[in-house]
């Protein structure tokens, strides 16, 4: 799928100095300089996100000279913000759109800063719309000014300020740190956002916007499509300054392993804490109760499936277990879709199962820890 952005361009500048004294002239620091940096913010902010993240992306650049946001950042503390406001014609950008050939783009993301690119918003979504695109609007103006477009994605502020309520298409409203609420094809969605880590919000809405536009084009459903987009937004604000998403901050890197894990043992702990240093969600598959009795005979198993479960929940590194009743997880692996598959040192890669669906990575046996040495050594020796 092919994207365009089109919408106000901001320059993002970062001023950066430290202070050791208070100006004699005013109750104020005397900043000594360090650095600068500027990045595009605004639509420009969204194409960035896109283009990192990898989408077929282009940008309708309508101004050569741009707002610019100058942020003054003394020893990590923001003093103060400068804009330098600069509206782009907007008859000009309306007659240069009127004339363009859209037929090229599945999705047209309109970025509305309130700085003359989309004054006409109405009359540009009505001219992209013939070309059967996608049109999702950031908003910054009353609701029936976007008339026609597939998707808007007010704040909760503009929800209210600008009469979003009466709003009849797909819509998602954020909430700066609370849940995220969409209705999309009638169907209604909450996305919780949690372990929220605040360092800087700006540019967080853009990369809503940008991840969500992400999942779109990966074909995504329309939830997964919203807790990618608050995936990026909450990582983008634990960063000083504006930030550019990376493919993984958007997406999860699922690890998998599986076994019966009757009575966890060093070796099974230092496995699962290795394949979890490998992705950010690991995923652990049991075998189900009479799964083990057909592969271990009928003493087995010792735990049932639901202590088994219970225990490998009650490590911190592990975020999910799946119980299988099939002798081998390949279903469940061809359901969960794991990119990479872990097992023990007496597995190579040719006896993997699943090893044709995901990276393998085979991590090197604990010697003399083992379930069956266990039962062994401390059960059957004793009978």
């Amino acid at each position: 799928m092919k994207v365009l952005v089109i919408g106000d361009v901001i320059i993002d500048k970062y001023i950066y100095g430290t202070s050791t004294r208070i100006s004699p002239e005013a109750p104020v620091p005397v900043i000594t300089y360090i650095e600068e940096k500027e990045t595009r913010g605004g639509a420009g902010l969204v194409y960035e996100n896109l283009k990192s993240l990898g989408v077929d992306v282009e940008m309708y650049d309508t101004l050569e000279d741009h707002s610019v946001k100058t942020r003054i950042i003394c020893d990590g503390h923001y003093i103060t913000r400068i804009d330098e406001d600069k509206d782009a014609d907007s008859n000009a950008v309306l007659q240069r759109i009127k004339q363009a050939d859209f037929s090229a783009y599945d999705i047209v993301v309109l970025s509305d800063y309130d700085k003359g690119t989309l004054d006409n918003a109405k009359k540009i979504i009505k001219h992209i719309n013939k070309f059967n695109c996608k049109v999702i609007v950031d908003p910054k103006r009353y609701a029936h000014d976007y008339e026609g477009a597939w998707l808007v994605k007010p704040n909760n502020s503009e929800y209210t300020k600008f009469e979003f309520d009466e709003w009849q298409g797909n819509i998602i409203t954020t909430d700066a740190g609370h849940n995220v609420s969409a209705t999309i094809d009638d169907k209604e969605y909450t996305v919780p956002v949690n372990n929220l880590e605040v360092a800087d919000v700006t540019g967080a809405g853009d990369c809503f916007m940008a991840a969500f536009v992400y999942g779109l084009t990966k074909g995504y459903t329309h939830k997964k499509c919203l807790e990618v987009a608050v995936k990026g937004s909450t990582e983008s604000v634990k960063h000083a300054g504006t930030y550019i998403l990376k493919q993984e901050d958007v997406e999860d890197t699922v690890v998998f392993t599986n076994g019966v894990f009757d009575i966890l043992h060093i070796g099974h702990l230092k496995l699962l804490r290795h394949a979890k240093t490998l992705g950010n969600r690991l995923i652990v598959g049991i075998n189900s109760d009479s799964s083990v009795k057909r592969l271990k005979g009928d003493l087995r198993p010792i735990n049932g499936e639901d202590t088994r479960k219970e225990s490998l929940l009650e490590l911190g590194f592990v975020d999910e277990v799946v119980v299988f009743e099939e002798d081998t997880p390949l279903q469940a692996i061809t359901k969960l879709e794991p990119d990479i598959i872990v097992k023990g040192g007496d597995y190579t890669f040719d006896t993997v199962v699943g090893n044709h669906l995901a990276k393998v990575v085979i991590f090197p046996t604990v010697e003399g820890h083992s379930t069956t040495r266990i039962i062994d050594e401390n059960i059957n020796n004793r009978t």
